[in-house]
């Protein structure tokens, strides 16, 4: 069984730094200090299913006005919503769950 997970981060790269693993591999040289290869970054997500929202707005009014500036909710607010695997662990993703209400509308189908 999998349980989802809605999260609300301060910015994208506290996201970032919670939902997915980067991997740095240094450059090679040889014995003369040339390098022979670059290095390297590979990110790895944590999970298998991520949902990155981003920042998430208020509804608009209706009717909306032409020059209706969309307004952010207060931080934090960068949205993801996570589904988590049985074989997953779900700890490093407590201290961003939220409950939104009302209930998401993005939602995931299991």
């Amino acid at each position: 069984m999998a349980t989802p997970y809605y999260l609300s981060f301060q910015d994208e790269a506290e996201a970032i730094s919670v939902l997915y693993t980067t991997t740095v591999t240094p450059e090679t040289l040889d014995e003369e200090g040339n390098v022979i290869t670059e290095a390297t970054s590979q990110v790895t997500p944590n999970y298998q299913n991520i949902d990155i929202m981003g920042v998430v707005y208020q509804p608009a009014p209706i009717p909306t006005p032409e020059d209706y500036v969309p307004v952010p909710y207060p931080e934090p607010n960068f949205g993801a919503n996570v589904l988590v695997l049985d074989n997953e662990d779900s700890t490093p993703l407590l201290p961003y769950a939220v409950q939104p209400s009302p209930y998401p509308q993005r939602v995931w189908a299991i």
